[in-house]
């Protein structure tokens, strides 16, 4: 779905305050503290509730989350109709994200700056009731800045401790149980001595697993070269991956950034890769037919804007291993094709302060801009505001 140069650089999801769960803390790896409950309010949508729509996932036509500055929303007819599904003692939505996994379950974090804990959410029945857990990250102030689930028990998220010098220290948790429990398995930070199993260097945007075992780390460095390391132990060691760049394409001092990848099963995925040191800037979807092992970049879509000046960044969705959508903020494209050729749509509304781009078919689909929601129902070409109701 949507992303940033967005990622979760210019992505990763705007929200909130957060419920500490409940018991005592642990002293083990990961701090955890036992699951807490708290139960959503399902009802008629405040008009805060709509305020700057952040993020949309739409499962299938007729059912999708959202997520706003104010509040976790769920519809089930399309997107006519929405209830506000937040968990009760959530305060204003500020910066977090989630994973939605199907109709009826979500996780989501909420970040709450300068605080040593991190609480991720768990619905499994549509947001009726939450469960909660908490990771302690004494002594460091950690934010999430990705949050992947590979089913509806494994999962992964990636702790920011803050980046400086073209450096992050973060750290890498785990769950087999669904988000009740979880382990740190790899981790850096500038005052650790020796790092566990990733790398200082390189700004992180995001991670993606397509089973137990194999995942990828993305984001980008100052250093040339495209920035990606992998997995094949669930996260506990990340080594380098080579990405080849296009000929004649620039590389260096932090100009490409690598996108969490999209798998479809265990072989055929679509890994992102945007080249800001280009005239134009261009989004390239490399592809694998390996399960990850090898990728080869397919047909570039180039931006509408020839500096760096003017230039929005790349938004996409990607719908299945054939169909993708993508914008420049300028310019809407799609392919039919798994990225091998792309054609031009005019749409009938500016596309400019696009945050994100959310296909669920060749003709339905999403769009945020500047805080508001818009559908199309014919592939891009027209536009309508959703309304709250």
């Amino acid at each position: 779905m949507r992303y940033k140069y967005c990622s979760i650089v210019f992505g990763i999801i705007v929200l909130v305050f957060m419920l500490a769960g409940g018991g005592k803390e642990q002293p083990n790896e990961g701090g955890y503290i036992p699951t807490s409950q708290s139960s959503a309010t399902p009802g008629n949508l405040s008009p805060r509730a709509w305020i700057n729509i952040a993020s949309i996932h739409m499962v299938d036509a007729m059912t999708g989350w959202a997520m706003s500055q104010e509040s976790l929303l769920r519809t089930v007819d399309g997107g006519a109709s929405w209830t506000d599904v937040t968990p009760k003692g959530i305060g204003s939505l500020r910066e977090g994200t989630w994973s939605v996994y199907d109709m009826q379950t979500v996780w989501a974090v909420f970040n709450v700056e300068s605080s040593t804990g991190i609480t991720i959410y768990r619905t499994t029945d549509g947001g009726r009731k939450w469960e909660s857990a908490q990771i302690n990250t004494i002594p460091d102030h950690g934010r999430v800045t990705s949050l992947a689930f590979l089913d509806s028990t494994h999962g992964w998220l990636l702790i920011s401790y803050g980046a400086a010098m073209g450096s992050e220290s973060i750290g890498v948790f785990q769950t087999s149980d669904g988000a009740a429990t979880w382990k740190l398995t790899a981790s850096v930070t500038t005052n650790q001595e020796i790092p566990k199993g990733v790398p200082l260097t390189g700004a992180k945007n995001g991670l993606r697993f397509v089973d137990q075992k194999n995942g990828w780390l993305t984001g980008f460095s100052h250093a040339n070269g495209i920035w990606l390391y992998s997995t094949s132990d669930g996260g506990q060691t990340w080594m380098p991956q080579s990405i080849v760049a296009p000929p004649g394409y620039q590389t260096g001092g932090g100009s490409v950034s690598t996108e969490p990848p999209h798998f479809f099963g265990r072989k055929v995925g679509l890994l992102p890769v945007e080249f800001r040191g280009q005239t134009p800037p261009v989004l390239v979807f490399y592809r694998t037919q390996d399960g990850g092992m090898s990728w080869t970049p397919t047909t570039p879509v180039q931006s509408a804007q020839e500096s760096l000046e003017s230039y929005w960044g790349f938004h996409w969705s990607i719908i299945d291993a054939t169909h993708i959508f993508v914008c420049d903020g300028y310019k809407l494209y799609c392919t039919l094709d798994g990225s091998h050729s792309f054609v031009s749509i005019t749409p009938n509304i500016s596309l400019k302060n696009l945050q994100q781009l959310d296909f669920a078919s060749e003709q339905l689909g999403w769009a945020i801009i500047d805080g508001g929601l818009w559908k199309t129902s014919d592939g891009g070409h027209t536009w309508i505001q959703v309304k709250a109701s």
